[in-house]
């Protein structure tokens, strides 16, 4: 007797259960049909597709996280104002013959709060479709998987910062014969620069941004990136286009802005260009162990949010306890 199962129009695969409404591999709506066989999640070449815990393709995806990163942009510009307003402190740093100013911890963890406006599309986009949290990831009925998820979270963070010292140090090395020492030397003093804000000089600056890693930025670029961006890529390119492509846009973003940044406190924009170009395998790197992280833990985002908020706080750590601030004093 013929049984009633879904099939995708788009990309064939066949779905035994009735109550799934689109595709799972690229989000097309699907279509009831009567099949006497075994329901198999193929695609049109019979073999079957690697899919994630999402519903979406890659179109609600790149949108979204487009989307997401215009709020931030806004959201972080209102902050800055009302942080100015409020009469937050700035940093002023001695730079050859002026001062350069650059933001405080403590601004910098009030504009991180703009970093919620990643978050917004996702949960959103969620809502709209009447989809669980399971589909970022979010899973929290078994608690020994939670656990698992910290525990290995924790370690790939430290990983993390190994391969990130290692990549840098490799990066650096290979890309100082194309440049002058001093080009080279001006692109290192450009990126002590533009991290002064991650370098706490007293305790609580250290705490607060500690804090902000963990309950801000880690979770919402992990939502944004790898739960919603990434899940949807691989969904309708496959699991390592998915990962590559994403560590190429989260890695590119991260340093798009280098030239103008360097521009606005003084450095000729060919000098952030310089270590923009060293940075992006750090990032890059970095990316990729994220979106590994994810895959091989079947999607589970608390492991990439771990991951990314205890490399952070390494790295606000190694500023703090290594007193790496003084540098930007002398």
């Amino acid at each position: 007797m013929a049984k009633k199962t879904k099939v995708c129009p788009r990309c064939q695969a066949k779905y035994p259960l009735t109550d799934f409404e689109f595709c799972r591999y690229c989000g097309a709506k699907l279509e009831d049909i009567a099949d006497s066989g075994n329901s198999l999640d193929i695609g049109e070449t019979g073999k079957v597709k690697h899919r994630t815990l999402a519903s979406w393709g890659w179109i609600p995806a790149v949108l979204g996280y487009t989307a997401s990163f215009i709020l931030l942009f806004l959201f972080q510009n209102i902050l800055s104002i009302i942080g100015a307003f409020l009469g937050l402190p700035f940093m002023f740093i001695p730079l050859f013959d002026s001062w350069v100013t650059t933001l405080t911890p403590e601004f910098l963890v009030f504009i991180t709060l703009g970093q919620l406006g990643l978050v917004v599309i996702p949960l959103l986009y969620l809502k709209i479709r009447n989809l669980p949290l399971k589909e970022l990831g979010f899973d929290f009925k078994n608690k020994k998987e939670v656990q698992n998820d910290i525990i290995i979270g924790t370690l790939g963070g430290g990983i993390m910062m190994g391969i990130s010292l290692f990549v840098s140090w490799a990066s650096t090395h290979t890309l100082a014969a194309l440049y002058s020492p001093l080009d080279t030397y001006m692109s290192e003093i450009f990126s002590n620069i533009n991290n002064a804000s991650f370098m706490a000089v007293h305790l609580y600056q250290y705490v607060l941004l500690v804090l902000s890693m963990f309950l801000l930025v880690a979770p919402s670029e992990e939502i944004s990136t790898r739960a919603f961006l990434q899940q949807g890529l691989e969904n309708s390119f496959g699991r390592w286009i998915g990962l590559i492509t994403t560590a190429i846009i989260f890695s590119t973003l991260h340093i798009l802005l280098y030239p103008q940044t360097a521009t606005a406190i003084g450095f000729p924009s060919y000098i952030g260009s310089i270590s923009a170009i060293i940075a992006i395998p750090s990032y890059f790197a970095l990316s990729l162990t994220l979106g590994f992280l994810l895959q091989i833990r079947k999607y589970r985002i608390i492991t990439t949010i771990t991951a990314h908020a205890v490399y952070m706080a390494i790295l606000v750590s190694i500023y703090y306890f290594q007193n790496y601030w003084i540098y930007l004093y002398i």
